[in-house]
């Protein structure tokens, strides 16, 4: 925390120091704080305003630009003078400077152009992946409860003799990111989506939203989040993410809205569910579905930052191995892994999201070094592991060199 606010200051500090030089005397240093000013301020107020909302949006975006244009210019001043031996004359410098200015904005002009709509428009990706085996369940057997909280999505019948399902498919997206810029278009594509996909399960990865959840309500969010949920055959699972934790502490409740909206909310916390049920005849009286053995378990964990923000621990992986030998999938926000004292069961699979892929140059050319799997499939810590860019993008909702999208994921047998 400490070394990034000083990087943070750092940052800033160097910013102001080259900005300034667009123009000389006060006038630059006028220029200069104005723009530190609105970004701070953009940052403040974003959550309850549309324009400071897209204000930030537009100071995110230069303000990245502009830095690596002006530390590239400051490594070429630094060489410059190592070998002639000469300073940069001031008109040089301000001509230079200004030059880089319109520079940027040029390119954060491109980049909301170009990146907003890429945002908009994500990718609806396939996947099949292959479990392990695992030994003919007991039908006798009833749903494991939440290790955390009871809550079986539904109950087997006790006459059935029926076989469980081997194979399953989920619906999985993550990093939602609702906030005052946010168009209903995108959920509604996902519901139309997901009701010709019909899923077994949704699963959603963490970081719903950056408003309140009665904003959320108020927007009708929470309508075509009840439809997103209904389009499941079995049953829809959540997780939060660290954004669930800043919520949390401007007293929003984003567990609380998604369970409203259907989802099963884990937090470090197992949850096992039952086989797929035959196809529902709508046109008839409503009737139970009849299940017979659990057919897979999930396994959601506390977001690290809303443990740091309630001070309250994870819990031990240890804890919440399921007790079925049928499929253990993980979802955990942040894909840091596997924690390094852990010797038991690794999940079959595991899911998460929150790198966003880098959202936009030029992060997207460093995401690879704060992350051991940053986009795609992979293994961590000996799990095969799935990092989603998310479906949508924290402030800007800007793509460039990264895209957003949802996962259809089929899991054989």
């Amino acid at each position: 925390m400490i070394i990034g606010l000083i990087l943070i200051f750092a940052l800033f500090g160097l910013f102001f120091w080259n900005l300034r030089q667009v123009k000389s005397g006060v006038k630059g240093s006028l220029i200069a704080g104005g723009f530190i000013i609105a970004t701070l301020g953009s940052f403040l107020l974003y959550r309850n305003s549309v324009i400071f909302s897209y204000l930030q949006m537009l100071m995110i975006i230069w303000l990245c630009q502009a830095l690596w244009m002006f530390l590239l210019w400051d490594v070429f001043r630094i060489v410059r003078r190592l070998k002639t031996k000469r300073r940069l004359l001031q008109p040089d410098a301000e001509r230079q400077a200004g030059f880089l200015f319109g520079m940027s904005f040029a390119l954060t002009v491109v980049f909301l152009t170009y990146g907003m709509q890429h945002n908009q428009n994500y990718e609806l990706r396939f996947e099949t992946v292959k479990l392990a085996a695992a030994p003919a369940a007991d039908t006798s057997v009833a749903p494991a409860a939440d290790s955390a909280q009871s809550q079986p999505a539904q109950s087997p019948s006790e006459n059935s003799t029926q076989s469980p399902a081997k194979n399953f498919t989920a619906l999985y997206f993550s990093d939602l990111h609702l906030d005052m810029l946010s168009k209903p278009a995108k959920l509604e594509r996902m519901v139309t989506e997901a009701k010709s996909i019909r899923p077994d399960f949704i699963l959603f990865g963490g970081d719903l939203a950056d408003i309140h959840d009665s904003l959320m309500t108020a927007q009708g969010y929470d309508v075509l989040m009840k439809q997103l949920v209904e389009t499941a055959k079995i049953g829809a699972v959540a997780i939060d993410g660290n954004h669930e934790a800043y919520m949390e502490r401007s007293g929003s409740d984003p567990q609380g809205w998604l369970r409203r909206a259907g989802f099963t909310v884990l937090e470090d916390s197992t949850a096992c569910f039952p086989g797929a049920a035959p196809a529902r005849d709508t046109s008839a009286a409503p009737a139970r579905d009849t299940f017979v053995a659990p057919m897979v378990c999930f396994t959601g964990r506390t977001d690290f930052q809303v443990a740091r923000s309630r001070d309250v621990p994870r819990k031990p992986l240890a804890d919440l191995v399921p007790d079925q030998n049928v499929p253990w999938l993980l979802l955990d926000h942040q894909p840091k892994g596997i924690e390094s004292d852990y010797q038991g069961r690794l999940p079959d699979f595991a899911m998460s999201g929150h790198t966003h892929d880098g959202q936009f140059f030029p992060a997207t050319l460093f995401i690879d070094l704060f992350w051991r799997l940053s986009a795609g499939f992979g293994v961590l810590d000996g799990a095969k592991w799935l990092v989603t860019s998310g479906i949508d993008s924290w402030g800007p909702p800007v793509r460039v060199g990264s895209d957003t999208e949802m996962w259809v994921l089929t899991f054989e047998r």
